[in-house]
């Protein structure tokens, strides 16, 4: 039997829906000028005031795991992640992200500034741009997306997009394990 257009974007969808079950719906693109879009999603059962918390609250981001964070939320200002017990603020095993803009509980707009040394493709990290997206939908559920625009063509970039397409599903998916799980007023 011949295989059609229909039923390969149907074995496209099923690869897909392995991924949905586990709750992170990706659905990256490529722009018409053949840079990539890194976007991937999970629905969270809790008001966006959880999932917001856990990208913008210092607190909320060390009680993820994070041994440091700092955040200064306001168009220009920082958010600053160390994944070492020996990372600062400004240091060179912090991961520090410029806010280009924000909405509260809506819409978080970043650009890397630095990153430690080992992340793959880190030197082009600075070219990408992060749009976090927080969404009510019906039933006092949210959507949660990770979007992360810019990535071209090369070794650089392929590994940049790997390394985020393979841990940016374990952070949506803790982010609605702690939001759920907590039951915590939002």
């Amino acid at each position: 039997m011949r295989a059609t257009l229909p039923s390969i974007l149907g074995l496209i969808a099923l690869a897909g829906a392995a991924r949905a079950a586990e709750g992170v719906l990706d659905t990256s693109f490529t722009e018409p000028n053949g840079e990539r879009v890194l976007q991937q999603s999970i629905e969270v059962d809790a008001s966006p005031a959880c999932p917001w918390r856990a990208m913008t609250d210092e607190a909320a981001i060390r009680a993820s795991g994070v041994p440091m964070a700092h955040v200064d939320l306001r168009n220009g200002g920082l958010i600053e992640e160390g994944f070492t017990a020996d990372a600062k603020p400004g240091g060179p095993q912090a991961i520090r992200h410029l806010i280009i803009a924000y909405l509260p509980e809506r819409l978080l707009v970043l650009r890397n500034q630095s990153a430690p040394a080992g992340l793959p493709g880190v030197e082009l990290y600075p070219t990408i741009v992060q749009v976090d997206s927080v969404e009510p939908l019906a039933g006092g559920r949210t959507r949660l997306t990770l979007s992360h625009t810019g990535y071209g063509a090369g070794k650089g970039y392929d590994q940049l997009y790997a390394f985020f397409r393979q841990h940016n599903p374990e952070f949506l998916i803790q982010v609605k394990s702690r939001c759920e799980g907590s039951r915590a007023p939002d």
